[in-house]
C-alpha cells in the first residue's frame, strides 16, 4: 500500500511541476494530473469499502450503501463521487467541484477546447481541493516489500527508514505540503471566473446587437425582438420547432413559420437577457467561496450556450450578408 500512497504523491508532485510553470500548456497537464489521482485515490476507496462491505453479509443489517458502492466500483467518475458522498468524507461542495472539474479536464483532453483565460486558476484550485479531500483518505495498513522500490519524486514525502520508509501520517503531510505550495488563492479565482464570465457576456452583447441593426434599411428592430427572430430560427429547423407547428395545424412558407415560433413558442427566454446576465456578474464578484463561484460560472455558460450559440452564428450570418452587399456595391 505505500507504494500506492508513493505512486499518488509523484503524480501530485508532477502536476505540481506543471502547473507552477504558470502557463496555460502546462496547466493543462497539471489539470489532467490531478484529476487522474483523485480518480485513482476515489477507486482505492470503493476498492476498500467493498472489501469491508463483504463481511457485511454475515452479519444482522446489510451495509446500506451497497448499491451506491457496486455502482461506484465498476462505473465512472461521477459514480465515484456520489458513493464518496456518502460514504467516502466527501462534502457536497467539494464533490460538486470536483464533477464540474472532471468535466473541464475532458473538454480539454478529448474536444480540446482550451478555457485559456480561467485554465491555470482553475488548475490551481482544483489542485488544491483534491490534495485536501486526497490527505483524508486511511490507507489499510503500510505494507512495504524488501524487493520494491520508493519513486524518486516521491521520497522526500516519506520520513521512515531504509528498510520501512513511511510513517503514519507521511501521506497525509505529504497531501498538505503539496496543497500549500500550488499557490491556489481564492480570491484570484473569483476574479478569473467573473472576468472571462463579463467576456462571455460582452461578446454576446456586441452580437445581439449586429442582429437587431439588421442588413439592409428597415430591418432594425429592438434587442428583444432579435432574441426572439433568433431562437425562432435556431429552433424553425430542428425537431421540437416541426413538432411544435405540426401539431397546431400550422400551414405557411417559412417567414410564417417563424412569425409563429416567436409568438408562440415557449423560449425560456423572451428579452434581452444581457442586463440580467450583467446583474449575474455583479454578484459573482461579490462571493468569498470558490466553490460556490464555480458553480455559478458552470450553471451560466451551459444553461446559456444554446442561445449564445444561436446569436453567434445569426451575427455571423448578418455580418457575412453586409460584406456580400459591400462586394456586390464594388462590383465583385
Amino acid at each position: 500500500m505505500i507504494m500506492f500512497l508513493a505512486g499518488i504523491l509523484e503524480q501530485l508532485d508532477l502536476a505540481l511541476e506543471h502547473i507552477a510553470k504558470g502557463d496555460d500548456h502546462n496547466a493543462r497537464f497539471g489539470l489532467m494530473m490531478t484529476d487522474n489521482a483523485l480518480e485513482l485515490v476515489l477507486h482505492q476507496i470503493t476498492k476498500d469499502k467493498r472489501s469491508d462491505a463483504a463481511g457485511w453479509r454475515y452479519r444482522e443489517k446489510p451495509y446500506e450503501h451497497e448499491a451506491k458502492l457496486k455502482k461506484a466500483f465498476v462505473g465512472s467518475f461521477p459514480d465515484k463521487i456520489a458513493f464518496a458522498k456518502v460514504d467516502g468524507r466527501m462534502a457536497a461542495a467539494q464533490a460538486r467541484t470536483f464533477g464540474i472539474m472532471h468535466e473541464y479536464r475532458n473538454e480539454v483532453y478529448h474536444a480540446g477546447l482550451a478555457h485559456e483565460s480561467i485554465l491555470l486558476p482553475l488548475a490551481r484550485f482544483y489542485f488544491a481541493e483534491a490534495c485536501e479531500y486526497i490527505a483524508t483518505y486511511r490507507a489499510k495498513g503500510l505494507g512495504w516489500g524488501s524487493g520494491q522500490k520508493m519513486p524518486e519524486r516521491a521520497q522526500k514525502y516519506f520520513t521512515g527508514g531504509r528498510g520501512f520508509p513511511a510513517k503514519e501520517g507521511d501521506f497525509e503531510n505529504g497531501c498538505a505540503a503539496l496543497r500549500a505550495a500550488v499557490g491556489h488563492d481564492v480570491d484570484d479565482l473569483i476574479t478569473a471566473l467573473a472576468t472571462d464570465f463579463a467576456r462571455i457576456i460582452d461578446d454576446t452583447d456586441t452580437c445581439l446587437q449586429i442582429i437587431a441593426d439588421g442588413v439592409y434599411e428597415g430591418q432594425k428592430v429592438s434587442r428583444d425582438q432579435a432574441i426572439l427572430q433568433t431562437q425562432a430560427w435556431d429552433v424553425a429547423f430542428d425537431d421540437a420547432g416541426k413538432a411544435f407547428l405540426r401539431d397546431r395545424g400550422f400551414k405557411g412558407n417559412m417567414l410564417d413559420a417563424i412569425n409563429a415560433l416567436e409568438a408562440d413558442y415557449p423560449f425560456r427566454i423572451r428579452k434581452d437577457p444581457i442586463p440580467s446576465w450583467q446583474a449575474m456578474v455583479e454578484k459573482m464578484g461579490r462571493l468569498d467561496d470558490g466553490h460556490a463561484a464555480l458553480d455559478r460560472y458552470y450553471v451560466f455558460a451551459q444553461q446559456t450556450a444554446p442561445l449564445r450559440a444561436a446569436i453567434e452564428q445569426s451575427a455571423a450570418a448578418a455580418e457575412a450578408e453586409i460584406e456580400a452587399a459591400v462586394d456586390r456595391m464594388r462590383g465583385k
